[in-house]
């Protein structure tokens, strides 16, 4: 779903998906974290991963553009 909505919304918003015990360059900014998190923008981050939520996050990205 993440996904769809990333390409959907390609070039007004940004977004990067971190997958715990996967990726690790995100610690220094965001800190260790036991959960997969998106991060729109690089100012939103979203550790619940449900499709309202993240439609919610795209939708509050969009209107901060």
């Amino acid at each position: 779903m993440v996904q769809v909505l990333k390409e959907e919304y390609e070039g007004k918003v940004h977004v990067k998906i971190y997958r715990a015990g996967k990726d690790f360059d995100y610690i220094p900014k965001y800190g260790a974290v036991t959960k997969s998190m998106l991060v729109i923008n690089e100012k939103k981050a979203v550790t619940k991963l449900t499709k309202p939520v993240v439609r919610e996050a795209f939708r509050e990205a969009l209107k901060s553009c």
